[in-house]
């Protein structure tokens, strides 16, 4: 688990990032409920004026955390694909240890709206995490068949990869007490790589 950040008063350099990183912080503490624009500035050592100013809104803010989240999941799939045989697994693998990491976080990601409605940021960092696992299992299609996936295949099995990740981080992260002993996610996706990969 992370270890928890004290957040020094802001005196300097990027506000914004700083009540950002100060509400990342309280969603890792509180969860996303615990977050408040006049707790933020609080800690930030700021006026309580100035998230405000900053996001517009809580809502506003708490987008931007989401936004941080996607960014670190997909900084974290690409740590997992250096270090992993198989990219396809790697991204999985890299999606979990996410969500174990930052649990309040991967909550929240999860039920923010990357609709229309959300912002750019939102929406770009959302849509770069899916956009490498589509990417991984192009590349793994084209070693294995020598050809590209069809559009609509390549979005089954990206569904079917995603649905994967995210059932047993669910399960992992939600359901300890159903009496579910899960192996380890590098056992449980291994046999779906077949799976994602065939003609």
């Amino acid at each position: 688990m992370p270890t928890k950040r004290v957040v020094a008063p802001y005196h300097h350099g990027d506000l914004h990032a700083a009540l950002r990183r100060t509400a990342w912080d309280i969603v890792g503490e509180l969860g996303a409920r615990g977050v408040t624009l006049r707790e933020c500035a609080r800690r930030a050592g700021v006026s309580h004026a100035a998230p405000a100013h900053h996001f517009g809104s809580l809502a506003g803010l708490l987008e931007e955390v989401a936004a941080v989240g996607y960014e670190r999941m997909n900084a974290m799939i690409e740590e997992t694909i250096a270090t992993t045989d198989h990219a396809v697994l790697a991204c999985g693998l890299g999606y979990v240890h996410f969500a174990d990491t930052w649990p309040q976080q991967f909550r929240l990601m999860l039920a923010t709206d990357i609709g229309e409605s959300a912002s750019p940021r939102l929406r770009e960092t959302a849509g770069a995490v899916l956009r490498r696992v589509r990417d991984v299992l192009r590349k793994a299609w084209v070693a294995r068949h020598g050809s590209e996936p069809s559009r609509s295949v390549l979005d089954e099995r990206s569904a079917l990869a995603w649905s994967a990740a995210h059932g047993y981080a669910s399960l992992m992260l939600d359901h300890q007490t159903a009496n579910i002993v899960l192996p380890p996610a590098s056992k449980v996706f291994a046999p779906l790589i077949d799976a994602l990969l065939a003609p």
